[in-house]
């Protein structure tokens, strides 16, 4: 069957052989526009990439430095405790020391200027017990002709601490100034001797403090009365009180 031919009329009616055919051009042309676009996306995606990573390394870098500033601040604030420790303790000792030189030095004066014919052993105890080896000489030295005049004139010597001067602490010596006042019976009268200054020097031995040396200073006042009560001047001999030493002047 032979087709029958398409009427000009027709062909007018069909869109599809009116439309003109694809230009090759411009295919190729849109294909060219859309190449260098396409293919420039993925440079943005590159540079935020690095954006980050940059971010990232600050972020690193400042946590670490973040974390060296508070080690040094720790440090330092371990470093100032320990200082103020430190420092506290040796306040604390060199207060405990002061206080027990101050408390050694009285109960030396007051056993140095105590004593009862009747047992003068005791009281020779009583004074090594709280004194050094050098002390100890010189006590013998000095009190040993004593002895018989105590005994002679049944003397007996009663004594109080008025104050205690601490002068120096160091390194297990230290010095002190005592003021005590006193007073002895005997068969010749009382003699009182009120604010005797003694100068002593005490070292650290065992733990313990211990006086070394001992110098009387003198007597602020001296009042001496005769087995009447009668009001005399004092001598040498009014009545018998241990000295070590006595400083001249």
């Amino acid at each position: 069957m032979t087709p029958t031919p398409r009427t000009s009329e027709q062909r007018r009616l069909d869109p599809a052989e009116d439309a003109p055919a694809p230009d090759q051009d411009q295919e190729t042309t849109a294909e060219t526009e859309a190449g260098p676009s396409a293919e420039a996306n993925p440079e943005p995606e590159r540079e935020d990439g690095a954006t980050d990573r940059k971010k990232s390394g600050f972020s690193t870098w400042r946590g670490r430095l973040a974390g060296a500033v508070a080690a040094m601040l720790f440090a330092a604030t371990a470093t100032t405790a320990v200082l103020q420790w430190m420092a506290a303790d040796r306040l604390a000792q060199e207060k405990a020391d002061r206080g027990a030189v101050s408390t050694r030095a009285g109960e030396f004066a007051v056993a140095l200027q105590t004593y009862d014919h009747t047992n003068l052993q005791a009281y020779r105890d009583r004074v090594f017990a709280i004194s050094g080896e050098d002390f100890e000489k010189t006590y013998n030295e000095a009190f040993s002709p004593l002895e018989g005049v105590i005994i002679t004139m049944r003397a007996s010597s009663s004594a109080s601490i008025r104050g205690v001067y601490v002068s120096t602490v160091d390194e297990g010596r230290a010095k002190a100034i005592t003021v005590v006042d006193s007073q002895v019976t005997s068969t010749a009268g009382t003699r009182r001797m009120l604010g005797t200054y003694m100068e002593l020097s005490l070292i650290k031995t065992g733990g313990q403090w211990k006086v070394n040396a001992a110098t009387v200073m003198g007597a602020a006042e001296e009042l001496v009365t005769d087995p009447n009560g009668e009001t005399v001047e004092p001598s040498p001999t009014s009545s018998p009180a241990p000295s070590p030493s006595k400083k001249a002047g």
